[in-house]
């Protein structure tokens, strides 16, 4: 029998983030906040995607996408994607998890980062790639 999402998620422990992209959506929403999204590559080929995140450092929200390009009074427009980069690309996850109710998902990197990927909808708003080619959408955990 082969593992099952939350199994094959737990075993991206020890796996160092690799590449951390900007997605554009080539036809955007009206709505901003649906513009962009998120890819997130790991050393062993299994990939993220990701439409709503919070970055945590040290216990505290850092950035979110839902900062991403907005100025909040500040000289220039907050680069969240940029932010992230910098903050994961190569440190390796500790802990990967699903919450088993609402779906959203959890990475836990070295350096006491935390990435927290939300399931605000029953739609497919992350979708997770191994590199064996199976994968799960966040509409898979509302069926179990």
């Amino acid at each position: 029998m082969g593992d099952t999402f939350t199994t094959k998620l737990a075993k991206l422990a020890g796996i160092i983030c690799g590449a951390v992209d900007a997605v554009e959506f080539e036809t955007p929403p009206t709505e901003p906040i649906y513009a962009s999204g998120t890819r997130i590559g790991f050393a062993d080929r299994t990939t993220l995607s990701a439409q709503f995140w919070r970055l945590i450092k040290s216990r505290k929200p850092v950035v979110s996408i839902f900062d991403h390009r907005q100025r909040y009074g500040l000289p220039a427009p907050i680069d969240a994607i940029r932010v992230l980069r910098e903050a994961l690309i190569g440190k390796p996850v500790v802990r990967a998890s699903m919450n088993e109710v609402t779906g959203d998902l959890r990475f836990e990197f070295v350096g006491d980062l935390v990435l927290e990927v939300f399931n605000f909808t029953g739609f497919e708003i992350w979708k997770v790639e191994f590199p064996d080619g199976t994968g799960e959408l966040s509409n898979y955990a509302l069926d179990h």
